[in-house]
């Protein structure tokens, strides 16, 4: 089964269920929803299908239901997001550390622990 035909199913799903019509058209997504009933009975290409559930989706998330064709556990990047940002930061060095964390280095250098006199270490923090 594709992922279209999954998403499909899901919207079927839903549209057992009166309340869709109504939220659909609450969330402004009414004519989204009935092109996609019209596309599924005419039998439209997949790349159009999933770009009307992908609107539809987008439609009303937006308005504050959440997606209606795909799990809510799904991921979907950012639009022109490139991976994730690196973060780096200076964090003490001592045996026993303290939560200490520096973004920013010093004038001199970098940030240094009071308590041993050595200057934190730069680490990479995971994102």
């Amino acid at each position: 089964m594709t992922d279209t035909a999954d998403r499909i199913k899901r919207l079927c799903v839903l549209l057992e269920e009166d309340d869709i019509w109504d939220y659909t058209e609450e969330a402004g997504a009414g004519h989204i929803l009935r092109q996609i009933v019209t596309a599924i009975g005419t039998g439209a290409p997949d790349d159009t299908l999933r770009r009307r559930l992908d609107a539809i989706d987008d439609a009303m998330a937006a308005a504050g239901f959440g997606t209606v064709t795909r799990s809510a556990r799904v991921f979907r990047p950012l639009p022109h997001a490139r991976g994730h940002p690196v973060v780096h930061a200076w964090v003490c060095p001592a045996r026993v550390p303290c939560a200490r964390a520096e973004t920013h280095a010093g004038r001199g250098g970098p940030p240094v622990c009071a308590a041993t006199g050595q200057p934190l270490a730069l680490v990479r923090l995971p994102t």
